[in-house]
């Protein structure tokens, strides 16, 4: 079995490195707070193997209890970390709060026993809850991101999560141990079987933990890479060219193509200011996709033009869809920055298209054509692509060209 000094020297190298890889992180990071609380939580970690292995200098009956509780806040901001990464409460009250009792119990216990119970084990709970509150972390912000990422789930934030466990239950089962068989001193030096089997084995676990935390920042920082190549930053919603390439992935599906257009959206601009209408754009957008039935593809084609592609739909479907969506777009209520709330409609047209028509462009027009008529109908409405109407429009126009009163004499012509 290995000595007292070489495990903790062993403990405190390991320390270091996880100390210097989480400082790198931080340092290249531009925005991320998340790093900055790992790092802080490293560099606790190794301030606890710093306090144990210099104990000619500060004994250790008095260095290892500080460990102890500074090691719990260590895993706390680990937790802090993962709340930051997943955008939830980060504040530190939360894992100040529990160093703090659980230092506090482990003065008192040993206080109140006369020195019969040292109160270790105490520190292993503290340490267990707060890695516990971490892998929740973890998996509340999974469950939050899977309606946002198609069903795909970021596989090392799983697997982060069952570190986070695994490592709060190696303390869990510690605790019992701490508790029947308390650390003796001898000489300064502490004696416990189980803390030279357990010291190992808990410091690995430390390790893995901080690894895979930061393998998943690299993770979620790809994927959000890959986000924003396809998707438009404002609304969340498919860039043109997503929107087109998700069209031509179900080539030889029959369906129904709408393009949108809000209504009015300059003058929401010009009145409220562009914060408020990028706040329009965004309620719009959230209230699209919550309207859209499975295996819809919604896009923003720029500015405040939208489109809709509905395969395997008919224009009857695509009518009623629109009919429900107008009702909600119109109850909605932005608020401007000056407190000011307003409200917008939209038009939209729309064309179905069956399974053999591959011609994106000529479905695209059909659909513009048809917007335009929504438009010039009086908007907040939806129409549908009609070919005859089109037709008379066109030569009514032809006529108008024809019958001008700068060329009266074309009439007989």
């Amino acid at each position: 079995m290995l000595d007292f000094t070489t495990v903790f020297v062993f403990s405190t190298a390991i320390s270091i490195f996880v100390c210097i890889v989480c400082g790198l992180a931080w340092w290249n990071d531009a925005t991320g707070l998340e790093t900055r609380h790992w790092f802080i939580a490293s560099l606790l970690q190794l301030t606890c193997s710093l306090l144990i292995i210099l104990n000619d200098v500060i004994p250790l009956d008095i260095g290892g209890y500080l460990s102890g509780i500074i090691s719990t806040a260590a895993s706390g901001y680990l937790a802090l970390g993962y709340r930051q990464l997943y955008g939830q409460d980060s504040r530190s009250r939360g894992i100040l709060f529990v160093s703090f009792w659980t230092g506090t119990a482990v003065y008192l216990t040993k206080f109140l026993t006369d020195g019969q119970q040292d109160g270790i084990w105490l520190l292993y709970l503290g340490g267990s809850v707060n890695l516990i509150v971490a892998a929740q972390a973890v998996c509340r912000g999974l469950r939050a991101e899977k309606p946002h990422s198609g069903g795909q789930r970021c596989r090392y934030g799983r697997f982060a999560a069952y570190i986070l466990i695994g490592y709060a239950a190696a303390y869990v089962v510690i605790s019992p141990l701490a508790f029947f068989y308390p650390i003796q001193f001898v000489d300064g030096k502490p004696v416990s079987f189980w803390l030279q089997v357990t010291t190992i084995p808990l410091v690995l676990l430390n390790m893995a933990a901080y690894l895979v935390t930061l393998v998943v920042k690299l993770e979620r920082a790809t994927e959000r890479q890959r986000h924003l190549a396809n998707h438009d930053g404002l609304t969340g919603a498919l860039n043109r060219k997503a929107f087109y390439d998700a069209w031509s992935r179900r080539a030889g599906q029959d369906g129904v193509l709408v393009v949108i257009d809000i209504d009015h959206f300059k003058s929401v601009n010009d009145s409220y200011g562009h914060h408020a209408g990028d706040d329009a754009l965004k309620a719009f957008c959230e209230a699209v996709k919550q309207a859209l039935p499975p295996g819809a593809v919604f896009g923003r084609l720029g500015g405040e033009e939208f489109a809709l592609l509905l395969t395997g739909s008919h224009a009857g479907d695509a009518a009623h869809l629109l009919h429900d969506l107008r009702d909600v777009v119109s109850g909605l209520s932005v608020s401007a920055r000056d407190s000011r709330a307003f409200s917008i409609t939209f038009s939209a047209g729309y064309v179905g298209f069956d399974a053999g028509e591959d011609d994106m462009d000529r479905i695209f027009a059909a659909a513009d054509r048809a917007l335009y008529a929504a438009k010039n109908g009086g908007r907040d409405r939806a129409v549908a692509f009609d070919p005859g109407s089109v037709l008379r429009r066109d030569v009514e126009h032809l006529r108008s060209a024809v019958v001008s009163p700068a060329n009266p004499t074309q009439v007989s012509a």
